[in-house]
């Protein structure tokens, strides 16, 4: 995986008349030799003749030892030169065209055969294809092979982190969640070799386990016995001034040229440098060093004696504190490494170092330096930075502990509006309580009365509502959020005016307004300790969906996300994830949809982030069952009831079980259910949330139900999402072709290309019908190259409009609910009919889908599925259920 260029070149040099063979060169453990052995073998199964060998340095010292083997019997080495014309003529003759020579290790090659080879490729009898580690030495032999211009080079370079996450996916046959993906990366510096031992190990040791749709790695990744030997042999040759560089670095890299020489000569530095085990690179004004891969520290760090380890560590301090702290970093630094050598530090470092861990939001750094603080420096300050960084962790009870103690011993209006603020964000971000978080907001300002801290009060009671199910009023005091002075307040505050309009369908206001929003976040992140920049494009990612401008909501999640991956930001990380989740969802990419979906369910309940909880797991469910899982959008609903309702965009957490049972054929519940939610979004103000459940409404067979309330609220909220959904509803509930094909287009420019596609196949059914069979050719057309983009999203729009004659809705409720096993009796009681007009509809389903039993009706709903490119409609999947 990840090589498909390095293949494309492979074949290109085979094609290519003028050209010898081609050297695939890389460090150990990147994968030559599996592209090389793919390639060889992809053409000795097409019949090409071949032949290969393995070049070792034992074989290197006996003249045409590694190509003995696939030498003619009986070939008289004595003398050498007619042996290699009799070998040339052997290979020209032995078949038609060349011989293809694999030869893994080429600088082992010793010269005779490195001779040989180099004759019979200038003979054009063979085609050659090799691998050479990167900077080892050969013979001459072999190096004018390398530098023949008749034979292409391929440099293999190590895997990138989206290339790493695809490789873990085949391998696991599941999404990685993408912080362990990262880590798991990093730990290999994307080296194949390496990855994979890193796998096995972190399987056998259970740290690496599933949860539910996700794969998490807990713990730091380390590898097999088998690689912590192969890592052990490499460093063996290093001599003691040597070793003693690499311990230094595993202790406390990156360090300083300056540092590290004073500890070992550097002529030991360029050594060590020479050997490529130490990297050294320019970091700003300083010349910094590291080990070459990370997993040489883990190696030799776990052998290092305590006392050793403690020495090591007394040496550098000393020779920092000699020089004194030029960096900000230093002093966590050198906290760090005083705990580590003392097992205690000076306070006043301690708590320096602290601040910094929590500005780079290194929230277990931040606890660890915090509770080797003696109590008689224990502080209002390091108590609200320790509640802080428990809420980050999730560890919410111990969070609104420490804040609540600490609310106790405040004496100023100042500290109070300080641990309020904290207090409300733990109670609402964390543990989605959002009336306990204007109790304890309520009880901060009851104390406060000086007017500038007020205001800023406003700001904490506007996101309070904004997200609690009053977004209006949030709205309304957060209007003059621009004009806070405080950098804090103020940053938090118009993260949360941008969630308000988007959510409320002011998103021209919303992208505008989230666009300078990112800017002050990254700005203010500078010089005060605030959430990571990559929660401002949580809500911008939110404003431009709910615009639909799609692409530039994916884009903007998905750099939110890595930067907030990178930096250890759990919360916006989780968000993001589920951003990404529902971005996916209304493109009708279902399996993009459904990993992110997976991944922000999975991260939300390990790290405690209950109030996403029930979102992310209704997205899981909904995207599994437009899959047709139905088996896992049932296993996400077992737990459904016992995590906490929460207002933020109301009526989104029932998508999962509507579509849990559209999938099981009950259109009429299903209906009902996102009706019901609809009416909670419309209660709460979110606009954006009930005109996305409308719209699923409307899909579900209930178009004329919801046309008049998405007319309303496409009349008062902007954005192209919401003039096409209405369009499409409209459309549905007229039964009008044209206006359908009409409203798909103006969705397929939006990137909702499931919506289109349903509003495509809709109108073919209906020209079907109509006997207009050239425009339903091509409106199926349409559908199916739609349908191209959707990943296996099967709905009962995209298969009921595809028999001959399409279904009337009740037909297609009926059909479904019989397909699904219920007989006339219990249909008719779900629908308020009489058995005998279900039994009368269900003969005009056998009619239109040309079939005779309730038996064939699974099979002839599933054979609908997406028109072929003929704009006839072929078999899905037999197994999928509708």
């Amino acid at each position: 995986m990840g090589r498909e260029a390095q293949t494309a070149m492979l074949r290109a040099a085979w094609h290519d008349p003028g050209c010898q063979g081609a050297i695939v060169y890389g460090d150990a453990g990147v994968g030559k030799s599996r592209l090389a052995e793919r390639f060889w073998g992809e053409l000795v199964a097409g019949g090409v003749r071949g032949g290969r060998t393995v070049a070792t340095a034992a074989a290197a010292t006996i003249p045409l030892g590694a190509v003995a083997h696939l030498l003619p019997p009986g070939l008289d080495l004595s003398d050498p030169p007619a042996a290699f014309r009799a070998a040339v003529q052997a290979f020209a003759t032995g078949g038609r065209g060349r011989f293809v020579m694999l030869v893994d290790d080429l600088h082992h090659l010793d010269a005779a055969s490195a001779t040989l080879v180099t004759q019979l490729l200038t003979a054009g009898v063979m085609f050659l294809v090799a691998t050479v580690r990167s900077g080892h030495a050969a013979v001459d032999a072999v190096l004018a092979l390398d530098q023949c211009d008749r034979m292409r080079r391929i440099d293999l370079t190590v895997l990138q982190p989206l290339e790493s996450e695809e490789v873990l996916f085949a391998v696991l046959g599941g999404s990685v969640e993408r912080r362990s993906s990262l880590e798991l990366h990093r730990a290999s510096n994307g080296n194949l070799l390496f990855l994979r031992e890193l796998v096995l190990g972190a399987l056998e040791r259970g740290d690496l386990v599933r949860h539910g749709e996700v794969w998490r790695l807990s713990g730091p990744p380390a590898g097999t016995r088998w690689l912590t030997e192969r890592i052990e042999d490499r460093l063996a040759t290093v001599d003691a001034l040597g070793r003693h560089a690499l311990q230094l670095l595993a202790l406390a890299e990156p360090l300083s040229v300056n540092d590290l020489t004073a500890q070992v000569p550097p002529a030991t530095v360029a050594g060590l440098e020479a050997a490529d085990l130490i990297h050294v690179q320019l970091d700003g004004r300083r010349t910094s060093v590291t080990l070459a891969h990370p997993l040489y520290g883990e190696v030799i760090s776990a052998r290092l004696p305590v006392v050793e380890r403690r020495g090591l560590l007394r040496g550098l301090l000393e020779k920092m504190e000699s020089r004194g702290t030029r960096r900000r970093e230093d002093a966590l630094r050198m906290a760090s490494w005083q705990l580590a050598a003392t097992g205690s530090a000076d306070p006043e470092l301690i708590i320096l170092a602290a601040g910094l861990a929590r500005h780079g939001h290194d929230y277990e750094q931040v606890l660890t330096l915090l509770q080797a603080l003696p109590d008689t420096h224990r502080s209002l300050s390091t108590r609200i930075l320790e509640g802080e960084a428990h809420y980050q962790l999730g560890r919410l009870g111990e969070a609104e502990q420490m804040l609540s103690n600490a609310y106790a011993l405040a004496r100023t209006d100042e500290e109070r509006l300080i641990i309020t603020v904290e207090r409300t964000q733990n109670l609402l971000w964390g543990a989605g309580k959002a009336a306990e978080a204007l109790k304890a907001h309520t009880e901060g300002r009851a104390v406060i009365s000086d007017p500038r801290l007020l205001a800023a009060l406003d700001i904490d009671q506007g996101a309070i509502h904004v997200i609690g199910g009053q977004p209006q009023a949030g709205l309304r005091l957060l209007e003059g959020v621009e004009e806070v002075p405080d950098d804090r307040v103020r940053t938090y505050g118009l993260g949360m005016r941008v969630l308000g309009l988007g959510s409320t369908g002011r998103t021209a206001e919303a992208i505008d307004l989230g666009r300078a929003a990112y800017e002050v976040h990254v700005r203010a992140s500078t010089h005060v300790v605030i959430q990571h920049p990559s929660a401002a494009l949580s809500a911008l990612s939110l404003a431009y969906a709910a615009a639909g401008d799609l692409e530039n909501a994916r884009r903007t999640a998905e750099r939110g996300h890595a930067s907030a991956v990178e930096a250890g930001a759990t919360q916006p990380a989780a968000w993001l994830a589920w951003g990404l989740g529902r971005i996916h969802w209304l493109a009708g990419r279902a399996a993009d949809s459904r990993r992110w979906y997976g991944e922000a369910f999975t991260v939300a309940r390990q790290q405690n982030v209950l109030i996403l909880l029930r979102l992310a797991a209704s997205g899981l469910a909904a995207a599994a069952a437009l899959t047709g899982d139905t088996e896992t959008a049932e296993s996400v609903h077992e737990d459904f009831a016992s995590y906490p309702e929460f207002p933020f965009l109301a009526g989104e957490d029932a998508l999962g079980r509507a579509w849990l049972l559209a999938a099981r054929g009950d259109l009429v519940a299903g209906r009902e259910v996102v009706l019901r939610a609809a009416a909670r979004a419309r209660a709460a103000e979110y606009s954006s949330s009930e005109m996305i459940l409308l719209t699923e409404v409307a899909r579900l067979g209930g178009a004329r139900q919801v046309r008049e309330r998405l007319a309303e609220l496409a009349a008062c909220c902007d954005g192209a999402f919401a003039g096409a959904r209405a369009d499409l509803v409209a459309a549905m509930a007229d039964r009008d072709a044209e206006a359908l094909l009409a409203a798909g287009e103006r969705l397929e420019s939006i990137g909702a290309h499931l919506l289109a596609a349903e509003a495509a196949a809709d109108a073919a059914g209906i020209l079907r019908g109509s006997g207009a069979a050239r425009a339903a050719t091509a409106a199926a057309a349409r559908a199916n190259r739609l349908t191209q983009n959707c990943q296996g999203a099967v709905t009962p729009l995209l298969a009921l409009t595809s028999a001959p004659t399409p279904l009337t809705q009740r037909e297609s409720e009926i059909a479904l609910l019989a397909a699904s096993g219920l007989s006339s009796k219990e249909i008719a009681g779900r629908l308020t009919l009489s058995v005998r007009t279900v039994d009368n509809h269900l003969r005009q389903v056998f009619t239109k889908l040309g079939i005779t039993t309730r038996r064939e009706l699974p099979g002839a709903l599933r054979r609908g599925g997406s028109p072929g490119p003929d704009g006839t409609y072929g078999p899905t999947s037999p197994d999928r259920p509708l």
